[in-house]
């Protein structure tokens, strides 16, 4: 594949063209790209890597594959499911795929590939809008149709890749509609106070998970695949570097976190130390009474009953659901919203962005500006001040 260079706000393609027939180095082909606007990083990366492959194409004189003028969208994305996605994608995105599939296939599946224009996935999102959800009765949501089109780029830029096509026609056809996304749900310091002593009236699996997530900022899957061996007492620290996936219909699934930046380390108190041992003297007991052996270092920490699996995530987001609704605690909090409230009350702390971009494992530090933009709306303010009072203005 071509190399990319940045250059400013444009990048270099640079396509190595081997040497001849003396030995001598060619002179390498090169040519400026500009990626369109509005585009987020990741969809960035991908739109540079589809222009580095259509012009090394273009430069070794490599002609497209041999195109069948016939295949349709819904023909491609059957030996798509069939021989692509399962190498590439997770088993809980594929899941979600087949949901994005099976919302645009009935719109769309009919069109010849190279018969697909901007103005089809247009059409295609503003029909979703008028849609309602067939649980809830309400229309779609943003973010529903926003997975659509993220679905269906991934798909043919698959197809772009191979040949098919020439270039990704569902590229830059959505536009998000309506009110701005609202924030995150946030627990303040006076409800999360709340919250920390209804968990102490809980079981103590249940308290040391949750406040593990309040005070780490971890997520629900990678708390749930946390280990013994994991936690470093000495230190006061965990190591992350697991994720626990339950796909309806399908096993536990334990995996690696999704980057690099996802393996990470996070770090606990001295308080969070002593439930963490208590807890620890609780799981010896349950082992021995459940599995007649001793707890061992390999042991998840939240383990199911006389098994070697660890819990899903979603039995704690119902046990979570219960809590709220026993001590009469906001309803539209969630188990997620506790990593929100861990962020949140760091940045109020005083830390520094790429530091929480670090303890929540975000791979990029404009992940966490464009989440907790809010949290950081006090930091800006005072920072005018000090300005302003500096310069007397």
């Amino acid at each position: 594949m071509a190399s990319i260079r940045k250059r400013g706000n444009s990048y270099l393609l640079v396509v190595s063209m081997g040497c001849d027939f003396d030995g001598k180095r060619r002179k390498p082909q090169q040519k400026t790209v500009h990626p369109p606007d509005g585009l987020t990083p990741k969809a960035k990366e991908k739109w540079l890597e589809e222009e580095a492959a259509l012009f090394e194409r273009q430069c070794r004189n490599e002609p497209l594959k041999a195109v069948d003028k016939t295949i349709t969208l819904a023909a491609y994305t059957e030996m798509w499911l069939r021989e692509i996605a399962p190498n590439k994608l997770a088993k809980s995105t594929l899941a979600r795929d087949k949901q994005d599939i099976d919302r645009f296939m009935p719109r769309l599946g009919g069109y010849k590939l190279t018969d697909l224009k901007p103005e089809h996935f247009r059409n295609l999102y503003a029909e979703l809008r008028k849609q309602k959800n067939s649980v809830t009765g309400k229309p779609l949501s943003e973010c529903t149709i926003e997975g659509v089109h993220a679905c269906l780029c991934g798909i043919l830029s698959d197809a772009m890749e191979g040949g098919f096509l020439s270039h990704n026609p569902a590229w830059r056809t959505y536009k998000y509609a309506g009110k701005k996304k609202k924030k995150q749900n946030v627990a303040d310091e006076e409800t999360t106070q709340k919250l920390i002593a209804a968990l102490e009236e809980e079981s103590i699996k249940y308290e040391t998970y949750f406040k593990l997530i309040i005070a780490t900022g971890m997520r629900r899957g990678e708390c749930c695949g946390l280990k013994w061996c994991d936690v470093n007492f000495k230190e006061k620290s965990i190591h992350i570097c697991r994720n626990v996936v339950k796909v309806t219909g399908e096993d536990i699934i334990v995996k690696e976190p999704k980057t690099a930046s996802g393996d990470r380390y996070v770090y606990f108190s001295a308080e969070m130390a002593s439930l963490l041992k208590e807890y620890r003297k609780f799981c010896e007991q349950e082992t021995e009474t459940y599995d007649e052996r001793k707890l061992s270092a390999d042991d998840y920490i939240f383990r199911r009953h006389g098994m070697e699996l660890p819990m899903t995530p979603s039995s704690f987001t119902w046990r979570f659901k219960l809590i709220l609704k026993k001590h009469g605690l906001p309803s539209n909090l969630n188990v997620h919203s506790l990593r929100h409230t861990a962020a949140s009350l760091m940045i109020a702390g005083g830390a520094d962005v790429a530091t929480v971009s670090g303890l929540l494992g975000h791979s990029q530090v404009s992940t966490t500006l464009d989440i907790y933009t809010h949290a950081f709306d006090d930091k800006k303010k005072a920072a005018s001040a000090v300005l302003q009072e500096s310069l007397d203005i």
